[in-house]
């Protein structure tokens, strides 16, 4: 079991990848205004972007309470973060939004699963940092939907594909983060990585059932 400066640690290097990770979100959101087809889209996605980088600010605020070193806890998995953020880089409008849609919803998933093995200091700062993503997921799923009915099943197919390698890739990510440093399992207990990414697969499936969009995944 984990000593009480163990689990201090490892909070702090959990929160720092999640830094580094709103950091990585702010470079797609920027990333996806060169693809919108109007200024008016572009305007509202700079908006997005904005937003990712004040959440980044919230959490990292937090990090900077939780450790002395805390660009030390934002390194230790970035290798990791790295290989999944170049991997799902997007290469048009309505992958980025794919990647908008499931990614912030994922993430708003395990803000509220993580809550529960946090202080509640730090739980707090997760929350409003990862959650509350309902105008961008909005935006998001209506961009997939008009693609959709313009497009077909050629959009369909893209956005499958697109989605698949998003999910594939984070469970890499997860597996290399896991290698990596001991963490995660130590903030979430024995078998608590386990749980965790079945909870978030079947939230991300049912969701997916609701909007129509099953053969996404």
């Amino acid at each position: 079991m984990a000593t009480a400066e163990q689990l201090k640690a490892s909070i702090a290097d959990v929160i720092g990848a999640l830094c580094y990770a709103l950091l990585c979100s702010f470079e797609a959101a920027t990333h996806a205004l060169k693809s919108a087809p109007t200024t008016a889209l572009a305007e509202r996605q700079a908006a997005f972007a904005t937003e990712e980088y004040e959440r980044y600010r919230v959490l990292r605020a937090r990090l900077n309470e939780l450790t002395s070193e805390p660009d030390r806890s934002m390194e230790a998995f970035r290798l990791a973060l790295d290989v999944f953020y170049r991997s799902t880089v997007a290469e048009d409008w309505l992958e980025s939004q794919v990647f908008q849609f499931v990614g912030g919803t994922i993430t708003t998933d395990f803000a509220d699963i993580i809550g529960a093995r946090l202080d509640e200091d730090t739980a707090a700062a997760v929350r409003r940092s990862l959650t509350d993503r309902g105008d961008q997921e909005i935006f998001a799923l209506d961009q997939i939907m008009e693609a959709l009915s313009r497009d077909g099943d050629g959009a369909q197919q893209r956005m499958r594909t697109f989605a698949g390698t998003m999910v594939g890739q984070a469970l890499n990510t997860l597996r290399e983060a896991l290698e990596t440093s001991d963490a995660l399992e130590v903030v979430l207990g024995e078998g608590g990585t386990k749980e965790v990414v079945l909870e978030l697969l079947g939230r991300h499936r049912e969701r997916l059932e609701r909007l129509g969009l099953d053969s996404i995944e």
